[in-house]
């Protein structure tokens, strides 16, 4: 939940207005009037809050009339947002921006912010590889989205039929999967933090021992002989925004940047102003900085690590990505 002295900061009207943009015409009727105001839809996960330290710090001041900076709360809403152009630039999984690009929608991956941030967390001590989940049940959130993809990649890789090997039971929400683990109704899940380090604090003032038993960037990483560094979520953003107000986009991405750094740096200050946005508690986020792997890097030079990933999604399902890679134009910068 916002606290309504953020909600009015950012409907507040910034100074100025935007240099007009040059560039292709664009798709659908323009939302990027110079200076007009811009949406920005982050994530339901501890990298929102270098979106949010972004926002506040007034990067785009004298560049819009006015910020609304949201959380969208599931994918399908992220998708439907970013169809609708109502999203100006939005958290995405970087196969689902690919999956959009692909299909038409005039939208492009402007940054990779995590570079994995997935974990098994179980109350079971028997756990500790993905090969010990042969036989057993677990719960874990968005079907056929990123945690679950990234799950049946690994578990795939291990030599195991995630869809006949393992029960799977399907949550609404990542804290949904937690509070079904904490309540004793699964003894195995798969969440992203902060969830992990949520099902660890609380699992011990509950006196339960909640662990991480399975990284499961890491574990990727050593299937594949890689590092442990999944291009698995970031920015994405408008082609009509990216062609006639490029200085917002350059902009918002420098100061995601910055966000980053600053969130790696001040834990605890990152933790009090996630709480604001995410409705987790301060601590909890806090804790979780070391677990997501933040580190905002432009899409263009990801794009090796991006097209490992994807084509590694595309065994599972070509029509993930739409049954091809994305061309140049789904990179930033042009």
């Amino acid at each position: 939940m916002f606290r309504p002295d953020r909600r009015s900061f950012l409907a507040l009207s910034l100074a100025g207005a935007a240099a007009t943009g040059g560039g292709l015409a664009p798709l659908w009727p323009s939302r990027a009037a110079a200076g007009s105001p811009v949406t920005i839809s982050g994530m339901p996960s501890a990298p929102s809050v270098t979106l949010a330290h972004a926002v506040e710090s007034g990067a785009l001041n004298g560049l819009v009339d006015a910020v609304d900076f949201t959380i969208w709360k599931t994918p399908d809403q992220m998708r439907a947002g970013a169809i609708s152009g109502a999203m100006d630039i939005f958290a995405t999984p970087s196969y689902a921006c690919a999956n959009l690009h692909n299909r038409g929608v005039p939208v492009r991956m402007l940054n990779i912010m995590t570079w994995g941030l997935l974990y098994v967390v179980t109350t079971d001590d028997t756990i500790d590889s993905p090969e010990d989940l042969a036989g057993r049940s677990l719960v874990l959130a968005f079907k056929d989205d990123a945690p679950d993809l990234i799950f049946r990649l690994v578990a795939s890789n291990a030599g195991l039929d995630p869809r006949g090997d393992i029960d799977v039971t399907y949550a609404g929400t990542p804290m949904e999967v937690v509070q079904l683990l904490l309540a004793g109704k699964t003894d195995i899940a798969v969440v992203p933090e902060p969830a992990a380090t949520a099902a660890i604090l609380r699992g011990r003032r509950a006196g339960r021992t909640v662990r991480r038993a399975v990284d499961l960037t890491a574990e990727l990483g050593r299937q594949t002989g890689r590092p442990a560094r999944i291009a698995q979520a970031g920015l994405g953003v408008q082609e009509d925004l990216v062609q006639h107000r490029p200085e917002v986009v350059q902009a918002f991405h420098d100061a995601c940047v910055r966000g980053g750094q600053w969130a790696n740096n001040n834990p605890a200050s990152a933790g009090r102003l996630g709480q604001d946005y995410l409705g987790v508690k301060a601590p909890i986020i806090e804790k979780s900085i070391p677990h997501f792997r933040v580190d905002v890097t432009p899409s263009r030079e990801a794009r090796a690590d991006i097209e490992f990933y994807l084509n590694s999604l595309m065994r599972l399902n070509p029509d993930i990505v739409a049954g091809r890679l994305p061309g140049d134009g789904y990179y930033w910068p042009a």
